[in-house]
This record gives structure tokens, sequence and C-alpha cells, in this order.
């Protein structure tokens, strides 16, 4: 008997949420859906898409241009009229991972309990509202002020959007739109290049190009955020916009695959069972690292062209070059992963390309082969920061764990560009020797860490396909706790 009525049926959901212990030991059981409810599931899916993922799409795309605004600015004039000399620019771009490092544990925790659609729509109108009043800074302290804020306020999007995707569609379908999530990041690369070099010409009496790069970016955001409420919807079991046979076969699947989060009750248990998954922080080195090098692009991509003689309005225009190639990277690399069999080979192979991309930027002399280098670490650089958190996210379990996991790589593995933002110095332009061999060395420890992580799961799923380990004799509680270290959980490699 299953967790919920057969499609087509009133579904209890009550009785879907609060099975009887027995059934609990049919958690990461084959689930078997007839050809209707296939049919139910990819209706389901597509709803799902244009209503949620579309909108966290966007926001994300919104929230890359806030950052790389900075990066913009400082060749619009923001160093000249702020007086900004040695690491002040450096400081600034610190400050941002700090905040976002210290505040995103437990802005994840509140997500947990508050509303999703009004906690990352709040969330989304404090940084554009940070964004715009750092059009009003006067000096290097209160540009460090200002990204410390926007790092605090914005750091709950992206781990709240992880875990707000992977409670809303079945584990073997998450990994394909958190890719479709990150790509997005892309576009908002692609955009913010050509978008401030038109604003750096734009004459508005009393401001300054860049003060206009802030206040208009921050606006953007702005007015995407409003919409953030009447968009989203928080859980499965409470949509308006999906059908009764819809909402009891997903919530069937995530009964099934101890992924149902509707109940705001949070597992202390699960907590520190992610705080202390040694999985949890091979996924964080790997992202750390990945972060590393994949930020050169947003953080210093105009810095870098303009060391190869552009005047600063061309450097804007061509880093959308270079961010359409990083879009395109990590629009692809979800597609790759089907290709080649698993995420892990998918973000090998991109690690590979990286490190010929740096290793081509490091040995040569003239501009062109540096700018090809640029393109080409551009392009794979993003993957595993892209795909890295999906395919942890696709082999998290319970109604917490996740959450935390989510927190925890996007807190510690997104203090990664820290590693990199004091060494890309004006100094060094045009070759950046210092940067280009730190993000060189960050890749491979990140290519050395995914193939470690590979084997590690590989030797686990075998070691649970020989092991007789039961959880007959276990409440439900203890169950649900276990998360993916459920006997019958296999790790997606």
């Amino acid at each position: 008997m299953s967790l919920c009525q057969p499609s087509g049926s009133d579904c209890d959901e009550t009785t879907a949420l609060r099975a009887p212990a027995f059934r609990m030991a049919e958690i990461n059981q084959p689930l078997e859906l007839t050809h209707k409810e296939q049919h139910t599931l990819e209706s389901y899916l597509r709803k799902c898409d244009r209503q949620l993922l579309l909108y966290l799409c966007i926001g994300y795309a919104t929230d890359s241009l806030n950052k790389m605004a900075l990066s913009n600015a400082k060749i619009a004039g923001l160093t000249t009229d702020l007086d900004l000399h040695g690491y002040d620019i450096n400081t600034a771009l610190g400050a941002y991972y700090l905040g976002s490092f210290l505040f995103q544990l437990p802005s994840n925790l509140i997500l947990k309990r508050a509303r999703p659609r009004y906690w990352l729509s709040i969330v989304m109108l404090s940084w554009s509202l940070v964004t715009m009043c750092t059009a009003l800074v006067q000096n290097a302290t209160q540009l460090a002020l200002c990204r410390f804020l926007f790092g605090a306020v914005q750091a709950g999007y992206v781990t709240g959007c992880l875990y707000y995707i992977s409670y809303w569609y079945p584990r073997d379908r998450v990994r394909r739109r958190i890719g479709f999530f990150f790509a997005s990041a892309g576009i908002g690369g692609i955009l913010v290049g050509p978008l401030c070099s038109l604003l750096s010409v734009v004459e508005v009496e009393g401001i300054r190009p860049w003060q206009l790069i802030f206040v208009i970016i921050g606006l953007v955001s702005l007015c995407w955020g409003v919409l953030g409420p009447s968009v989203l919807q928080d859980f499965p079991d409470t949509a308006t916009f999906i059908t009764e046979d819809e909402r009891c076969l997903i919530t069937r699947i995530m009964v099934c695959q101890n992924t149902l989060a509707s109940d705001r009750k949070i597992s202390r248990k699960q907590i520190f069972l992610a705080l202390g998954d040694w999985k949890v922080m091979l996924w964080t080195v790997i992202d750390f690292c990945a972060n590393a090098a994949t930020q050169v692009n947003g953080l210093f991509g105009p810095t870098i062209i303009a060391g190869q003689g552009y005047s600063p309005h061309v450097a804007q225009a061509l880093s959308a070059l270079t961010n359409f190639m990083a879009f395109s990277g990590m629009a692809s690399i979800a597609y790759v992963a089907k290709v080649v069999g698993g995420s892990s080979v998918a973000i090998a192979i991109s690690n590979l390309l990286t490190i010929s991309g740096f290793v081509l930027a490091l040995g040569a002399e003239a501009g062109g082969y540096r700018m090809a280098a640029l393109f080409l670490f551009s392009f794979a650089s993003p993957q595993p920061a892209a795909h890295g958190p999906a395919w942890m996210m696709a082999n998290m379990q319970g109604s917490t764990k996740p959450a935390m996991a989510a927190a925890v790589v996007s807190a510690f593995g997104g203090l990664g560009p820290l590693a990199t933002a004091f060494v890309y110095r004006d100094q060094d332009s045009p070759r950046f020797v210092l940067g280009h061999s730190v993000c060189l060395g960050m890749t491979v420890a990140c290519l050395l860490t995914t193939l470690l992580l590979r084997v590690a799961l590989m030797r686990e799923n075998r070691r649970r396909d020989q092991s007789h380990d039961e959880v007959f004799g276990l409440s439900n509680e203890e169950i649900l706790d276990l998360a993916d270290n459920h006997p019958d959980f296999r790790y997606k490699l």
C-alpha cells in the first residue's frame, strides 16, 4: 500500500504526512509510477519551472548584477573620486564575503521557520537597498561597510534557493534545476558590462557615472523583489497553481525520499549530522576552491581586460563576452554530467579545462593569448561552482539536513574568493602572475578533492550493497533523522 492514494482520487494529505510506523520502511525504496502518474509528474514539473524556477533564476541574475557592480564602478571613476589606493578595493571585496559567511547559517535557519515566499523577497529587497545606498559612500571605510552589509543581507538567497528547490523537485530532478539556477548568474554577467558601459557615458546632473551604476542596478533588483510574494509559493502541499492529483503525487514522492519540508520543525539531530558529515566537508572544499577560480572573471574581468590596453568603456563591453562564456559553461554542465555519467566526472573535466586556461595565461607573452586564456577559464571555471552544490543537494535527505548542509557549503565555500580578492593587484598588470598562480593551485585542489569524494561515495555505496543493516525497531523520527545515512540510500556520483 502506497503512502498516497492513486492519482485521480481524493488525496488525504494528512495521511501522507503522518504515515504509520510500518510504512516508514518504504523510505528510499524504488517508487514505481504508472503512465498516468508519470504524465502528472511532468505536468507538475513544468508548472514549477514556469512559476518558481524562472523567478528564482531571474532573481539570481539580478544578484549577479549587484555583485559585479563594484568591479565595473571601479573603472568608471570610483577609485578616483573616493581616492582609493592599494588594497582599498580588495578590502571592500573581502568585506562582502565576510558578511556573507557570518550570516549564511542564521539565514537558512530563518528560512526553515519563516514562509519562503516572504523571506526570499525580503532578502532581495534588502540587498537592492544596500546597493543603492552604496552610491552615497564617500571613502574607503564606508565602501567596505556597504559591501559587508550587502554580503550579510544577500547571504540567504543562494542557500535559500538551493533548499527551496530541493523540496519542490524530486531528488533525480534537482541537479539539472540547480544547474540552470547557477547558470542564470551568467545572464547577469552578460548584461552588466554593456549596461555599465552605457551608464558610464550617461550624464546626469549631480550624479557621477559610478554612482548611477549602483542606483540603477539596485533599482532593477528592487523591482523584481517586489514581485516575489505574488509569484512564489511556500510548499507543494499548500501551492495554489497545482492540481490535487499533482499535490498528492509529489507529497508521496517527497515522503518516500525523505525530503518533505512543509514541517517547519527543526531537527537538532540533523543539524549536528550535517555539521559532522565528512562528505559535506569535502563538498565544502570543492566549493571553496571552485569559487576562488570562478570569481576571477566576475570580480576582476574588466580590470584584466583593461590591463591588456583597452579603454574602460571597451573593457566593460568586452566583459560581456567573457560572461557569456561563463553562462555557456554553467548552462552546459548539467548536460555534460548526463553524457559523461555523473557530476564528479563533469566537474573533473571542467577542472582540467580551467587548469589549461590558467597555464596558458601564465605562459603567454602576447595580450591576444592572455585574452584567449581569460575566455577559456571564464568558460570552464564556473562549472564546478555551479554543479558542486547541485551534486551535494542531490545526495542530501531529511527535513533539516539539506538546509544546514547548503548553508555550511555556501558559507565556508563562499569564502573562496577571499583567496583571490587580494592577489589580483593593479601592480601585477597585465600578466597577473600571482593571481593566476593562486587560482591554478585552487583548481588542482578542487580536482583532487572531487576524485577523492567520488571514490569515497563509490566505496560507501558498495558497503551498503553488501551490508544487511535494517531500520526495523526504530521510531518514525529516528528513521527520518537517519537522512542519507539510511541503509537503503545510494549516493549519486
